[in-house]
C-alpha cells in the first residue's frame, strides 16, 4: 500500500481525518525540520489536548527546551558503560532461559529486557510485568485516537496508573539514575512540573514498549531473511540502523500546519493536519537502494526511524544499544527458527509483534542458522 501511494499519489488529502498524507522521504524530512511552519502542539491550532497528553513530544518552544535539556542532562549523567554491562548480562540470562525450546520471544525476552534496561536507566526497581502488559496497550491505542476516538478514556485511565508509579519513583529511586538527577534539579529549573512528570512517564513507556517492538520486529525480519542474522556482528552499528529503517516500528508521525506554506510542490494551509508515513519514507527508493531488502551494511542510511529535529527520540542510543547487544549474542546461535506465524498488534501508529514463537539452539556452526519454515 505504501509503495502504491508513493508511486501514484505520494502527497494526498485524506478527508476522513482532515489531513495531508505524505509518503516520500524528502517531504517527510522537510516537515520534521520546519519548526516555523509545523507543530507537534495541537493547542497552537486551537485544539483541546488533555493534560495527560501534554509532554515533551507534544510541546514546542518555549516549553520544550527546558524539559529537553533537563532530561538530556539526566540521561547523560547515567553510567552508560555499566548500563551496557547490565544489559548484556540480562540478555545472556534471558536467552539461556529459552535455549533449546520454543518460546514467545516477545513475552519472554524482548519485554523483560526492555523493562529491565529502562528501569536501570531511570534508577528504579522494575514494576510487575503483568501490570505493564495490562496498562500499555490502552496507551498505545490512543495513538490511533483520530481513527478510533472511543479508545481515549481507557488510554487516559491507563496513563493515570502509570502516573502514580512515576510519582512514587520521584522519591523512591536509586542514586545514579535519571530520577535521582531530575528530583534534584526540578525545583531549580522552574519548568511546569506536570509537563516534566508526563515526559518521564512517556520516557519510561517508550523505553520499554517502543523498544520491545523494535526488537521483536527485528527478530521477525531476521527469521524472514534466513542467513542475515549471522552477519550482524560484521558491523553492528550499521546493522542496527538498518534494522530500525527496515522495521520502522513508528509508522506514523503527525504535525499541524501553523501558516500557509508549500511542501513538495503542494500548498498546505495553516490549520491543516499533516500525517507523515514514516514506514513509507523509510522504504523510499529515491533514497534507499533496494529499499525492501534488509542490507545490514547499508551506508548512508538517513532513515527517519528515530524522528528528526526538535522531537527526535531521546532514548535512541539506549534502544540501539539493546538491539546491538541482543542480536550480537543471537548471531552466535546455530539455530533461530520460527515455530508458527507471528501475531501482530492492531495498531496504525506503532507497529509491533504481539507474539513470536521461536526455537533457539546454541550448538553447531552459527553460519548455519536455521531458516524460517515459512
Amino acid at each position: 500500500m505504501y509503495s502504491a501511494w508513493r508511486e501514484n499519489d505520494p502527497f494526498f488529502w485524506y478527508e476522513e481525518l482532515g489531513t495531508w498524507v505524505l509518503t516520500r522521504h524528502e517531504d517527510c524530512t522537510a516537515v520534521l525540520k520546519r519548526l516555523d511552519c509545523f507543530t507537534s502542539d495541537w493547542r497552537r491550532l486551537g485544539e483541546g489536548v488533555p493534560d495527560e497528553l501534554v509532554m515533551l513530544q507534544t510541546v514546542d518552544p518555549p516549553e520544550h527546551p527546558p524539559v529537553r535539556r533537563l532530561l538530556t542532562a539526566a540521561y547523560r549523567a547515567c553510567d552508560h558503560v555499566a548500563l551496557v554491562g547490565r544489559t548484556a548480562s540480562r540478555v545472556t540470562a534471558l536467552l539461556a532461559g529459552v535455549d533449546g525450546r520454543t518460546a514467545d520471544l516477545v513475552d519472554e525476552v524482548a519485554l523483560p529486557l526492555t523493562v529491565g534496561t529502562i528501569c536501570d536507566l531511570l534508577g528504579v526497581d522494575p514494576p510487575d510485568l503483568a501490570l505493564l502488559r495490562r496498562v500499555s496497550p490502552p496507551v498505545i491505542d490512543t495513538m490511533d485516537a483520530g481513527l478510533r476516538p472511543e479508545v481515549i478514556p481507557a488510554g487516559l485511565a491507563a496513563r493515570a496508573e502509570l502516573d502514580e508509579m512515576i510519582e512514587r519513583w520521584m522519591s523512591d529511586h536509586r542514586p545514579g539514575g535519571m530520577f535521582a538527577y531530575v528530583s534534584q534539579k526540578l525545583d531549580a529549573l522552574g519548568a511546569d512540573r506536570r509537563l516534566v512528570m508526563n515526559s518521564l512517564r512517556s520516557t519510561f513507556h517508550a523505553g520499554f514498549e517502543s523498544s520491545a517492538r523494535l526488537l521483536s520486529l527485528a527478530l521477525l525480519a531476521f527469521t524472514d531473511n534466513p542467513g542475515v542474522l549471522p552477519k550482524f556482528t560484521g558491523n553492528p552499528e550499521s546493522a542496527v540502523q538498518e534494522v530500525v529503517r527496515y522495521t520502522s516500528q513508528v509508522q506514523v508521525l503527525a504535525r499541524g500546519c501553523l501558516t500557509d506554506t508549500e511542501v513538495g510542490g503542494h500548498k498546505v494551509r495553516g490549520g491543516d493536519g499533516v500525517t507523515l508515513i514514516i514506514g513509507a519514507a523509510n522504504r523510499d527508493p529515491a533514497v534507499f537502494r533496494e529499499p525492501d531488502s534488509l542490507r545490514l551494511g547499508r551506508n548512508p542510511n538517513p532513515h527517519l526511524g528515530f524522528g528528526r529535529g526538535l522531537h527526535a527520540c531521546l532514548g535512541a542510543g539506549v534502544a540501539s544499544m539493546q538491539a546491538r547487544v541482543l542480536f550480537t549474542e543471537l548471531a552466535g546461535y546455530a539455530g533461530v527458527r520460527r515455530d508458527g506465524e507471528p501475531v501482530m498488534w492492531d495498531s496504525g501508529t506503532l507497529r509491533g509483534v504481539r507474539a513470536l514463537p521461536v526455537t533457539l539452539s546454541r550448538g553447531g556452526d552459527p553460519a548455519c542458522a536455521t531458516p524460517t519454515d515459512r
